[in-house]
């Protein structure tokens, strides 16, 4: 019965992305996770996707937590041999190599995924044995014989690969011990599959929609926004190519859709009505809003005293922006914006503290940042490698925070400013409005006098600083245990809901539509 088969959650994206920190979509991933767990315990099979066998495995539980939430199991480089003092030593070492290779693989016909990682095991530990240098001594000689025997080459390849995973410790990684056969979903023993990361950076999207079709799982999907469709010129470039198609593929095969706001509701709803897709009931979309835990508490004394003078930064002298650094966050405007206020009110604007990564397309205006003459030294500061315990010192000791952000799905860090009580100035995107619930204040992009005599009013006018953060105290924030306990029971009602309905037919997109 389908009350008693698995629920798949896809753990693929904190899978791909484990050696990053957990934020943004990866932090949304593991509280999906952890609200799933809560409510249907042993139910709930963590899996990722293997798009070279196109299938789910599970993630086997002695390997989960360390590969999911400690950041573990990444590969160690092993020790090579060091090249042997005199070249007739270095062709003895190939010679051996070949002949235990051979040795050990004769007369054993290589069959199936197990042989064949078997062997390469020990092709591995024997090409450890050889330096270098002394394995480009040998593949010279096969290159040379070769052209004698042309059939090799693609032997050489093989070996050119093998040589390189032993080279990095790649021979018998995680991923090896994830997917096996006897870890490998059976699709009939499936009702439900959910989705909460980047469905669209391979083809999980495709098998899930074939499994909807062929084995009748319901599938439910968690949407963070339409950025590279109503934004694409301003989304990272592969995205912009994969999430067009991933969406179709979603939209034409899905069972429950969760959002992080209304704004990302509205523009999905819209989407689809405006290209055709089969008719979303505006009472499967739900907006279930994100968390954002604000520490109380505060640091030892030692080590805020340490994180501020490393950074060369006075608490309650600096203004915070955080996120991702691309164009769409709109650094660009906010760099142009402290220009001209040194312009204007010079010795009297405080530094503006970049928090988060370089991201795409962002080169050219860091170099202009480094080369401006006519900037301040240290008028802005990027810190790309800030810890959650530090971030959340910077939140509560700037003076106020900044989001000109073009356009977000959501907005964790205006969230996240006006949960630790500071003032948030944030351009008009309707998202931004949405999360700062009335207690940031908003201001339109192209009013840039405004953005100007609001910035140094809160750097230099007590009363209005003082206002600014009676405001962002009527800030009534969500947490992480609230957004689990909203997704979790939604979840629990429609799968109620599935055991009394059959599945819906799911349409096939046609080569031409997806390619659109």
């Amino acid at each position: 019965m389908m009350m008693d088969k698995t629920i798949l959650i896809d753990l693929s994206t904190s899978y791909q992305f484990r050696h990053w920190k957990p934020m943004g979509i990866l932090r949304v991933e593991h509280e999906v996770y952890r609200a799933l767990a809560d409510r249907f315990g042993a139910r709930l099979c963590p899996v990722i996707y293997e798009e070279a066998r196109d299938g789910f495995y599970r993630i086997p539980e002695a390997l989960f937590e360390e590969v999911i939430f400690r950041n573990g199991r990444q590969p160690v480089v092993p020790e090579r041999a060091c090249t042997a003092r005199s070249r007739w030593r270095s062709w003895m070492r190939v010679g051996r190599f070949v002949l235990r290779v051979c040795a050990r693989g004769r007369g054993r016909a290589v069959r199936g995924e197990e042989a064949r990682s078997r062997r390469e095991a020990v092709i591995g530990t024997e090409l450890l044995r050889l330096s270098v240098a002394e394995y480009a001594m040998m593949r010279r000689a096969l290159v040379r014989l070769e052209r004698v025997f042309p059939r090799i080459a693609a032997s050489i390849q093989g070996l050119d690969a093998l040589n390189h995973k032993a080279h990095f410790g790649l021979l018998r990684t995680v991923h090896d011990e994830i997917c096996t056969p006897e870890n490998r979903i059976e699709p009939d023993r499936v009702a439900h599959y959910v989705s909460a990361g980047g469905f669209w950076s391979d083809d999980r999207y495709r098998l899930a929609h074939r499994m909807r079709g062929a084995h009748g799982w319901r599938l439910h999907y968690y949407i963070h926004d339409l950025i590279p469709i109503l934004w694409g010129h301003l989304a990272e470039p592969t995205t912009r190519t994969t999430y067009p198609a991933a969406l179709h593929w979603m939209l034409w095969g899905v069972d429950r859709i969760w959002t992080n706001s209304e704004t990302t509701r509205r523009d999905l709803l819209a989407h689809a009505a405006r290209h055709g897709y089969p008719p979303l009931d505006p009472a499967q979309v739900l907006p279930v809003p994100l968390g954002a835990d604000a520490a109380r508490g505060r640091a030892d004394p030692a080590m805020r005293q340490g994180i501020f003078a490393r950074r060369n930064l006075v608490p309650g002298r600096f203004v915070l922006m955080v996120g991702t650094q691309e164009p769409r966050k709109n650094y660009d405007f906010v760099y142009r914006l402290w220009r001209e206020l040194h312009h204007r009110h010079p010795g009297q604007v405080m530094p503006l503290v970049w928090v988060g990564q370089p991201g795409w397309s962002i080169a050219p205006l860091l170099e202009m940042l480094r080369n401006d003459a006519g900037l301040p030294h240290e008028a802005i500061r990027i810190l790309p490698d800030v810890e959650d315990d530090e971030l959340e010192e910077l939140y509560r000791a700037c003076r106020f925070s900044i989001y000109a952000s073009h356009y977000e799905g959501w907005g964790l860090p205006v969230v996240e400013a006006l949960g630790h009580g500071k003032p948030c100035l944030t351009s008009d995107a309707p998202a931004l409005i949405e999360a700062g619930a009335g207690a940031a204040e908003p201001i339109g992009l192209f009013e840039g006098e405004r953005w100007l005599e609001r910035c140094h009013a809160l750097m230099s006018d007590e009363a209005a600083y003082g206002a600014a953060c009676a405001r962002a105290a009527r800030f009534e924030g969500r947490n992480w245990a609230t957004f689990r306990e909203e997704l979790g029971a939604d979840l629990e009602a429609a799968i109620g809901a599935a055991r009394a309905a059959p599945v819906p037919e799911s349409a096939q997109p046609s080569v031409q539509e997806d390619a659109a």
